[in-house]
């Protein structure tokens, strides 16, 4: 089928293609390697299955020489040239399987994943982290100063390849030093970056100018590439992530009071914004009035290289096998264009940061059952998301701020304009008067998603008011608004009307032991209930936080109630993250070590959470939870510098240590991203 007929079937056709870059024929990718984005040599390595975890063989790199092509993309490399390695491919015998001839060829040709990176000896980081002298609990300071101490361990430099003319790999070149978020993570990625840079600007000493250098690396993105990609990697070329570089600047320069960065800053920033407008804009009309709002739309018809075989499987595969051994037959197979469909709304997820949710599925009971293909029916595309709406709201009305800053009045009126007709799009579309909520809105339904399925986790208040066999979604994104501003005056502003659009979030924190999940929907997969993400924590305190307490409307009493609420909440994420680390082997004097912990085990910082409990790490989706880790850590310093006067030390009950490792046998995790598989560790670099 001609790709005109695919975009226009996913409402696509007039979208421009300067995100997408290698289209052949029906073939649409992020880049044209034949290795690391497309092609028979990808396709066949990952379906036999030599690594359990697709990204590593699209990480593989030796020493070579680097060169710069005329796209200016930085091919670094196989330990062989491109041409030799295709040729040795061609030579295998078929079908290829994950024998010793593969592993042989692998061995021959490629070289470990991360080599192009050196870790940055700790000797040269320095950490000031004075608020510490400001947190009342001395366990928390304590913890807190711990994981400020694994900073160094996460921070990288780029350092390229040696001399192989005409070797390739697939990571993006950066100039400056950088932190990655942790684990199979081997790269900075996008919106996990703002959290990041929340902790560094915190901890100071060196790592305030590396928050300063991982700006500028992005900085350097959308001047190479006309936008952020997902990771610096080549096969995320085609996609981006939640745009939070202008709100990266906006705290930088809030923390260090050093507004010279806006003088390179500020046209990249609008450029990156011309990017979504161009690229992921859906207009609308409702009672004669003509509304432009944002979508995730990824232009993609093949797997995704990072997560190949999963995706090919989502895709191609006849009967899906669940968790209890059941079996449950496609009725028919998917035709090139449903295919591409897929493949389009699969990156498109992927380009949310919520991979994968039930906020994106037309048919979410397939993954509530566990009947069938959970990821088949993506439906993200045809998604308007209150979240990146916010965010780009957030983004018009802090470039406004920088124009004034800067004296161009003329253009800060202009981006006002802009972030108010927005604005008015989101209250148009977006708000629910009856439910006092935000909700995303469904192109394809053409109404908000409003109502979801009930599950055995169901509560009165999220019952209330939904049809039977129904609930009220609820989900941190439906809080973006109060945390960018983007709700209107009339309820931003007043007091009353915040704690009523919260109210449900308070419901949740004295129905739930843990922080606020995801979604209130179970369904397997990570941005689904029960697992809690730290960003999606620090959003919900901040538009809490934002609260004005003077603002003329309202009560003082539901003032008090919000900042109170915003407490008990960064409270229960402290409590979360502290209490897993002490079971996964970390010690404060107030708290020693506890009997059973895994030998050389000290504490783990975890990439999410449980809203069932303050000890248990989240699970579910793609990869497994993982250590380090980059925005658990950022929200964690940034907790604990907001409210170090008011936490609290934490009170874990009853806790034995924990078995990660016989947690994961027990089906209670997805994939490791740090206790990597046998066949994968031999081939990943090891920093510590």
């Amino acid at each position: 089928m001609r790709l005109a007929a695919i975009w226009s079937f996913l409402g696509l056709a007039n979208l421009p293609w300067t995100a997408a870059l290698y289209e052949n024929g029906s073939v649409v990718a992020p880049c044209d390697s034949p290795i690391y984005c497309y092609g028979d040599l990808l396709r066949e390595i990952e379906l036999a299955r030599p690594f359990a975890d697709s990204k590593t063989f699209v990480d593989l790199y030796s020493h070579c020489r680097s060169y710069r092509s005329s796209n200016l993309i930085a091919y670094r490399p196989t330990i062989r040239p491109l041409d030799e390695v295709i040729a040795a491919f061609s030579n295998l015998t078929r079908p290829i399987q994950n024998n010793s001839a593969l592993n042989d060829f692998l061995a021959e040709y490629f070289g470990e994943a991360g080599s192009e990176l050196e870790a940055v000896p700790p000797k040269d980081l320095e950490t000031e982290p004075d608020f510490l002298d400001n947190v009342n609990s001395s366990t928390i300071a304590d913890f807190v100063s711990q994981v400020i101490d694994i900073w160094p361990d996460l921070t990288r430099r780029y350092v390229g390849g040696g001399n192989c003319s005409g070797c390739v790999d697939s990571f993006l070149q950066l100039n400056r030093i950088f932190v990655v978020a942790g684990g199979r993570f081997r790269e900075p990625y996008y919106w996990d970056s703002f959290w990041i840079i929340e902790g560094l600007l915190r901890t100071q000493g060196s790592f305030t100018e590396i928050a300063y250098n991982i700006i500028e690396n992005f900085l350097d993105f959308v001047d190479e590439f006309g936008f952020v990609p997902n990771g610096a990697r080549r096969y995320y070329l085609n996609r981006s992530q939640p745009p939070l570089l202008t709100q990266m600047v906006r705290v930088y320069i809030e923390k260090t009071e050093n507004a010279t960065i806006l003088e390179r800053a500020l046209p990249l920033l609008e450029q990156e914004h011309d990017f979504w407008v161009q690229n992921r804009t859906v207009q609308l009309e409702r009672a004669g009035m003509k509304y432009s709002l944002n979508h995730y739309a990824v232009l993609n018809t093949q797997p995704r290289p990072e997560s190949f075989y999963e995706d090919y499987v989502t895709a191609d595969n006849q009967s899906y096998y669940n968790e209890e051994g059941g079996i449950f037959n496609a009725t028919s197979p998917l035709n090139e264009t449903e295919r591409a469909h897929l493949y389009a709304n699969l990156a498109s997820g992927a380009e949310s940061g919520w991979d994968y949710s039930s906020r994106w599925l037309k048919n979410p009971s397939d993954a509530v059952t566990d009947t069938f293909f959970p990821l088949r029916s993506l439906n993200t595309v045809n998604i308007l998301p209150v979240d990146l709406n916010s965010i780009l709201y957030y983004n018009e009305i802090t470039i406004a701020g920088f124009h004034q800053q800067e004296g161009n009045y003329s253009a800060a009126i202009e981006w006002v304009n802009r972030a108010a007709r927005r604005s008015e799009a989101m209250t148009a579309l977006l708000w629910d008067a009856e439910h006092h909520s935000y909700f995303d809105y469904n192109l394809t339904a053409g109404a908000k998603n409003i109502y979801i399925l009930t599950d055995n986790t169901t509560t009165q208040a999220d019952s209330a008011g939904a049809p039977e066999g129904r609930q009220v979604a609820l989900n941190p994104a439906q809080f973006y608004p109060f945390w960018t501003g983007a709700a209107p005056d009339s309820i931003k502003n007043n007091p009353t009307a915040i704690r009523r659009a919260f109210s449900r979030i308070n419901d949740a924190l004295d129905d739930k032991a843990g922080a606020i999940a995801a979604t209130n929907l179970i369904t397997g997969q990570q941005w689904d209930e029960p697992n809690v993400w730290p960003p999606l924590q620090y959003i919900i305190i901040q538009g809490l936080l934002n609260t004005p307490f003077d603002s003329g409307e309202g009560s003082d009493e539901d003032y008090v109630w919000t900042q109170d609420t915003a407490l008990k909440l960064a409270q229960r994420y402290v409590d979360s993250a502290f209490c897993t680390w002490r079971v996964t082997g970390g010690s404060t004097p107030e708290f020693p070590k506890l009997q059973g912990v895994q030998e050389g085990a000290n504490g783990t910082m975890f990439e999410k959470y449980n809203d069932n409990t303050t000890n248990a790490a989240g699970g579910g989706g793609e990869y497994e939870v993982v250590k380090g880790f980059g925005w658990s850590n950022g929200v964690l310093i940034w907790a604990a510098d907001t409210f170090g006067q008011q936490l609290q030390t934490p009170d874990c009950g009853n806790i034995t240590a924990a078995d990660i490792q016989q947690n994961a046998k027990r089906g209670l995790t997805a994939r490791s991203a740090v206790h990597l598989p046998r066949p994968d560790a031999r081939w990943v670099k090891k920093f510590d």
